[in-house]
């Protein structure tokens, strides 16, 4: 990636309250960064608070549902302007064939991962936009693209945000915006997601679906799943590329490095 002189000094991380979105909002506000954090949990935020004020970084909290657009303009509005927008809001569940998934799990992961990141395209973009710059950074996934049986609704969900990166990348370009929207795909992080994976793994061992989720058990075994902090460096060190190199594009963590998995979308 070229060196530019983008340099945010304010964030908003969606999904702060643990996992990925939790150790990256201290990870940005470690980095001097003023940080917005947003999650449904307040007992998360609040120990999350509780831990930046421990490290003395800078960071503020804003309880609210990511999936109901007034309760999320509302955080957003008090939480001010940030230079990047970073969403992490997802879940793991449902798992198993799509006629056994119970629905009422369904329903809130795809308003968790397909509804949220929509309704946060819209409203951040139009902020960063009246300010003349800014980046949103969408975390997704490899599901989005492989067949992943028992894993149906993930896999949907984050080809949804790709696509979605994609179309409104090429918009952003259609009107030579300063401003970017980027997916990434961190890999396999030890979060409650993996955990809920590995639990999914167990009770359908010995099923034909068993052997679809043998992985996450098998990469937790050989300790090869990344740290949230880890994640959370590198995708700081993502948010901090100037947002048009990084539009419309899907990126890839790989061997400790970020690369764009195809060139932007083109609209025909």
């Amino acid at each position: 990636m070229a060196e530019n002189a983008w340099q945010p000094k304010t964030a908003t991380v969606i999904g702060a309250g643990s996992g990925i979105g939790r150790a990256l909002a201290l990870e940005l506000a470690g980095r001097g960064l003023s940080v917005a954090a947003l999650s449904r949990s307040l007992a998360n935020l609040s120990s999350l608070r509780t831990e930046a004020i421990q490290l003395r970084r800078h960071l503020q909290i804003f309880p609210c549902d990511v999936t109901e657009s007034g309760d999320f303009g509302r955080a957003m509005q008090a939480a001010g302007d940030s230079a990047v927008i970073v969403h992490t809001a997802g879940s793991a569940l449902p798992v198993g064939p799509v006629w056994e998934c119970d629905q009422d799990n369904g329903i809130e992961a795809l308003s968790a991962m397909v509804l949220s990141p929509w309704l946060t395209a819209r409203l951040c973009l139009q902020r960063l936009l009246s300010a003349g710059s800014g980046m949103l950074l969408l975390a997704s996934s490899g599901a989005a693209n492989k067949s992943a049986p028992a894993r149906s609704t993930y896999s949907m969900s984050k080809a949804a945000v790709d696509q979605l990166v994609r179309v409104v990348g090429a918009e952003l370009r259609m009107i030579n915006a300063d401003v970017g929207i980027a997916a990434f795909y961190p890999g396999m992080v030890d979060t409650g997601m993996q955990q809920q994976m590995r639990q999914a793994a167990e009770s359908y061992r010995g099923s034909p679906f068993g052997s679809q989720l043998a992985p996450f058990l098998q990469v937790s075994e050989a300790g090869s799943l990344l740290s949230p902090a880890v994640a959370a460096g590198h995708i700081a060190e993502l948010a901090m590329v100037e947002p048009r190199e990084l539009n419309g594009r899907i990126w890839r963590l790989r061997d400790g490095g970020w690369s764009p998995l195809s060139e932007p979308g083109r609209y025909e």
